[in-house]
């Protein structure tokens, strides 16, 4: 492992603990002007790019504040959908990633947005649920759990019994 990152497995974890994460050290972003004024800041370990530039024309200096964003990217669960928005073709099955998104900071975001770190999940395609706090995440997992408890205890045995009756009672 390399000195510009850090194993976190366990606060003092044995030498032979498994990593399950790597966390690169937190850093500072650097904005500097053309004329000579430097603007800077926290850049947290999670973020995926570093926002620092060079040779900014002062004027511009308050909108790249405004869109800095700290982001980290998070999977979602590839799923065989029927959209008429599918990348595929129209109206067609095709794959799409379900609740995808972000961690996301924008440190200088003016009121309302928030200017701490925020969770935005994308249901699918471009249908967000946006803002989230940690209780947020919480609730929507917890919401999820019950929707897949529902779907294996409930949807399922229903959709049993409706194949069964169909496949007794239904001719051809």
């Amino acid at each position: 492992m390399s000195n510009s990152a850090t194993a976190r497995s366990g606060v003092d974890s044995p030498p032979d603990t498994p990593v399950t994460e790597i966390v690169p050290p937190a850093g500072t972003w650097t904005i500097a002007t053309a004329s000579g004024f430097t603007a800077s800041g926290y850049l947290p370990a999670w973020a995926t790019a570093d926002p620092s530039e060079t040779g900014v024309p002062l004027d511009l200096l308050q909108i790249r504040l405004a869109d800095l964003n700290h982001y980290a990217l998070f999977d979602g669960q590839p799923m065989q959908v029927r959209s008429p928005g599918c990348a595929c073709a129209p109206g067609r099955v095709g794959e799409s990633e379900i609740f995808r998104g972000s961690v996301d900071c924008n440190p200088y975001a003016e009121d309302p947005e928030p200017s701490v770190p925020v969770a935005n999940i994308a249901i699918i395609e471009d249908f967000w649920i946006n803002g989230l706090d940690p209780d947020g995440v919480a609730e929507i997992a917890a919401k999820l759990r019950a929707q897949a408890d529902r779907l294996d205890h409930d949807i399922r045995p229903q959709l049993l019994a409706a194949r069964a009756d169909w496949a007794a009672h239904h001719t051809t």
